[in-house]
């Protein structure tokens, strides 16, 4: 009796790797750090805002330091908060 367990499709050596591009940049990951008993920084190459854990939701925050940053959303995942606060300190780096 033989059995063939799926293959995770980034560990399968039968499919073709997917091209790389030579001049594609890294993306650059946001960080967290815990700050306080339910905040999180959110950092790239500096604080740009804040996130913090307010039953039922994440409340997001734009700005640095905590006193001066702004709510600016609202939203039940963390990832997604954080992503949110990455996606305004991006376009207020923009402008």
């Amino acid at each position: 009796m033989t059995a063939k367990a799926p293959i995770a499709p980034e560990f399968d050596s039968e499919r073709p790797a997917e091209p790389v591009e030579e001049n594609a940049a890294p993306e650059e990951k946001p960080r967290t750090e815990r700050v306080d008993l339910d905040r999180y920084v959110v950092v790239t190459d500096a604080p740009i805002g804040y996130v913090e854990w307010v039953a039922p939701v994440f409340v997001c925050y734009a700005g640095h330091p905590y006193r001066n940053s702004e709510e600016i959303a609202q939203a039940h995942g963390f990832d997604e908060a954080v992503k949110l606060v990455v996606d305004r300190a991006s376009r207020n780096r923009a402008l």
